[in-house]
């Protein structure tokens, strides 16, 4: 999920309205519905693991997530703090109170280092915030997905210009490539035509790299190879760092990969067939409708590709 400042704002409202030490707020943002991430916090602590995530019925966290029941602790009974996962060190918590979001969003914590600070009052509050708090992430989302559908339209547009006004072939791919680079924010393009070339765009170093190599360099074992092979969507959330991982060639410079989506390319009568893989950046997902739109533009690039000249 991307940045939500009004959330941000909403969260540090709960804390100080709350008198909390520690105010967190666990999304459910894994692909398998397993486990929560630590969306966002404020916090008096510099002890917060800001990567921390929670599987499901772990600790606290996962146990409000899992049961869909709040706890309300008036007394932590002097356990250490790091059993509730997002503290990389004993915070000294005396109470908290956790509770489930509705829709089965998340969980939103608040902690104190004061005893019975939380009551049966606070907690009736903090459910309500929880509400309110959940209207707004579904209208950030909602903003969120118009304002993607503004981007596709804008390159679908401006596709059709490089389509009009590109006649040279690999002019035509690098500036298609860049553009779904810059509309999309992605971290990697990758265009394999099989037996032919690989091309593909990616950042380094806040730079835009460009690079045009022989078909040689693609590897068959790696997830491009697959695609073309089995000539299957492949789309992956997460790339683990394995033998196979690597997206076109295991010396690739690429790192850190997540959101892969790779589309195999047939042309008219299966005669020729190449794929397109994109990765973007942030952990930011594909939406259904991206999704339609780049099978869509990713079938009419190859066409238009193999008429150029």
């Amino acid at each position: 999920m991307k940045a939500m400042p009004r959330i941000y704002e909403f969260i540090e409202l709960i804390s100080n309205t709350m008198e909390a030490y520690t105010t967190s707020l666990f999304l459910d943002e894994e692909s398998d519905g397993e486990g929560l991430i630590l969306y966002h916090y404020h916090s008096l602590s510099r002890n917060i693991k800001k990567d921390c995530k929670v599987q499901n019925g772990e600790g606290i966290i996962g146990w409000v997530f899992r049961e869909q029941k709040s706890v309300l602790a008036s007394y932590f009974d002097k356990r250490d703090a790091t059993t509730l996962k997002f503290y990389e060190k004993d915070e000294d918590i005396k109470s908290l109170v956790a509770i489930p979001l509705p829709e089965n969003y998340g969980v939103l914590c608040v902690d104190s280092k004061k005893s019975y600070v939380f009551t049966e009052e606070k907690e009736k509050i903090l459910r309500q915030m929880s509400q309110v708090l959940v209207s707004m992430i579904n209208a950030e989302k909602e903003i969120m997905e118009k304002n993607i559908l503004e981007i596709l339209l804008a390159l679908s547009l401006q596709t059709n210009e490089i389509i009009v006004h590109t006649k040279d072939r690999n002019e035509f791919a690098k500036q298609f490539l860049e553009l779904l680079m810059e509309k999309l924010n992605l971290e990697l393009v990758v265009f394999a035509y099989e037996e032919k070339n690989v091309i593909f765009t990616y950042k380094l170093n806040n730079k835009n790299i460009y690079k045009e190599l022989s078909y040689d360099y693609l590897d068959q074992y790696g997830l491009m190879g697959w695609v073309l092979k089995n000539k299957k969507e492949l789309f992956l959330e997460k790339l683990n760092k394995s033998e196979k991982s690597f997206v076109v060639n295991r010396d690739e410079p690429f790192e850190n990969l997540t959101n892969f989506l790779c589309l195999p390319l047939i042309s008219q009568k299966n005669k020729m067939t190449g794929a397109l893989a994109f990765v973007k950046k942030n952990n930011e997902k594909w939406i259904a409708k991206e999704k339609k739109t780049m099978t869509f533009l990713s079938s009419l690039f190859f066409k238009e590709y193999l008429n150029k000249k």
